[in-house]
């Protein structure tokens, strides 16, 4: 593991604990739809980029570059393989 990896997994350990905060945020705001809205977007674009970091780091490695729409639409099996 080099010093990128552990950048990149501290980014995940960050995002995970804003994803509480921002839970709890949801919970509290459902009465207001646009704030409502505007924490769900903070959520899932913080959710997209780690996700889209971690997959351009696994193609480095392993050279299966995935296209930015397979990260939307594909879930892979434990052992790599593609889904039932």
């Amino acid at each position: 593991m080099d010093a990128r990896d552990r950048q990149l997994l501290a980014g995940l350990a960050a995002t995970n604990q804003e994803i509480g905060a921002v839970t709890l945020q949801l919970l509290t705001l459902q009465p207001n739809d646009a704030k409502y809205a505007a924490a769900l977007r903070h959520l899932g674009r913080d959710l997209v980029r780690i996700g889209a970091e971690m997959a351009a780091r696994a193609g480095e490695l392993d050279g299966r570059v995935l296209d930015p729409s397979e990260l939307l639409s594909t879930v892979e099996q434990p052992d790599g393989s593609p889904p039932l």
